[in-house]
């Protein structure tokens, strides 16, 4: 698709913005120098070119940048590593790409809280956690992704269901809003909403995280269904059951087979005893030591016997090499959707866990119903759901049915009283599909911190 040009003003006054942007000397790209990089991100949308380029290396920098272009009314979008899967840091209406890839410094470590600046990557957090001996346990999936994307999204991951999302470890942060001024979260209540707003409200530089220490020891348990229904019931009985798992993720197994054929490494079950089954439970169980792990995953068996767990069996992961192999498989998931389909999308949404099994059975039918075929997992109790739909024709062919899925699945979503922002945010790829009452709380919001809307214009709303 070609490069979408889209300026905000005349060629003359841009040319006077230009000029007064490199008196600031920050590091600006204009023009053929803009790499293709900056026009897009994961999302497999339209190609959308800024004017100019801008990476900051510190908050005054980002500060100056926002007060000038507040000045000139200059539509910013803030990116961090460009991994997201929704064109949220794509300028679909031309002006500055904020780039904060130069921002990557980790500030100081004391008593639990980790600074670091926004564009540090979220593998360089944990790493740095790790090195004074703690945990950052928000793992969305990219480990390249930038903390202040992580913090732009709220992104959460298989994690979430005992952990929380990153809002949960933002102890502080510093932030710029539109007009150039530099506030942080705690000086006022209201500026919690940034975290979420996808650089729609004002732009992240510095973050005081949360660390926390790592469980002494833990297990992977495979729990093999015939059914969702029961894989959905065996997650509230565990959870319910104060275990407190880390994990607990619905692998359908349409998703699972593809996957292993694909990688060829078979790892989760799809049949058992001669039948084919519908989904696995993957639970993550920790605890304080192995006796710990092995006193609770006795217990969950004892809930199998009984009755209140379903399952055909139960498998155990408890060496450092079971592990890897289950993660890496899991891992393998979205990219071999990319590679094995001849096209694939992937639609990213957030239900109620009691009426998962419906957005299930409701994403398989649509799928077919329109010539796909539609592959999932899900973090059960948190309700994050990976809906990937493939088919074996060509993106063009299926352009028109791909879109009636889309918009079919994010309509059920909303009429399930979930979330289609997901994991991934709304950017401008479900900024149709957003509901009337989340578009008109978000107004408020915009009006109050960007009145002059600049701050990541065709998004959310």
């Amino acid at each position: 698709m070609p490069n979408i040009h889209q300026s905000v003003m005349g060629e003359d006054a841009m040319k006077d913005f230009i000029s007064k942007l490199k008196e600031l000397n920050l590091k600006t790209i204009t023009g053929e120098m803009i790499g293709d990089d900056f026009c897009h991100d994961e999302y497999p949308g339209g190609h959308y070119c800024p004017e100019a380029v801008v990476e900051a290396s510190s908050t005054q920098e980002v500060a100056e940048l926002m007060k000038l272009c507040n000045e000139f009314g200059i539509y910013v979008t803030v990116r961090g590593a460009g991994t997201g899967q929704s064109g949220g840091s794509v300028p679909v209406k031309g002006g500055i790409v904020l780039s904060l890839k130069n921002m990557n410094k980790v500030l100081g470590y004391e008593n639990g809280v980790l600074r670091v600046q926004s564009g540090v990557m979220l593998q360089e957090v944990k790493a740095e956690a790790e090195k004074n001996g703690m945990y950052y346990p928000p793992d969305p999936g990219e480990p390249t992704a930038t903390i202040g994307g992580n913090a732009a999204t709220n992104a959460g991951g298989p994690s979430a269901v005992k952990y929380g999302k990153t809002r949960d470890y933002i102890l502080d942060a510093v932030i710029v809003l539109a007009d150039g001024s530099v506030e942080t979260l705690s000086n006022q209540e209201e500026f919690s909403s940034v975290i979420g707003s996808e650089g729609a409200l004002a732009v992240i530089t510095e973050l005081n995280l949360k660390v926390i220490e790592r469980p002494g020891a833990d297990a992977i348990l495979l729990f093999p269904f015939m059914e969702h229904e029961d894989a959905i019931a065996a997650a509230k009985a565990i959870c319910n059951a104060d275990f407190a798992p880390a994990v607990v993720e619905l692998l359908d197994t349409d998703l699972v087979e593809f996957s292993a054929q694909v990688t060829g490494n078979p790892v989760f079950p799809v049949e058992m005893d001669g039948e084919r089954v519908t989904a696995t439970l993957m639970v993550t169980i920790e605890g304080e030591d192995d006796d710990d792990v092995m006193e609770k995953m006795e217990a969950i068996a004892g809930l199998a016997e009984e009755g209140a767990i379903n399952c055909l069996d139960i498998l155990v992961g408890d060496t450092s090499t079971m592990k890897r192999e289950f993660w890496d498989a899991y891992s393998s998931f979205h990219a071999s959707m990319e590679s094995g389909a001849k096209s694939a999308f992937e639609v990213n949404v957030d239900v109620p866990v009691d009426v998962m099994t419906e957005m299930i059975s409701f994403a398989k039918e649509i799928a077919e119903v329109n010539g796909f075929k539609a592959y999932i997992h899900a973090h059960v109790m948190s309700g994050g759901m990976h809906i990937h739909i493939a088919s074996d024709k060509t993106r063009e062919e299926t352009a028109a049915s791909a879109e009636a899925v889309r918009s079919a699945l994010y309509a059920k979503v909303n009429e399930l009283d979930g979330d289609i922002a997901g994991e991934y945010g709304i950017g401008y790829a479900k900024v149709e599909y957003l509901c009337d009452d989340c578009r008109t709380e978000f107004e408020k919001k915009k009006v109050k911190f960007d009145p002059k809307g600049i701050l990541n214009p065709g998004k959310i709303i």
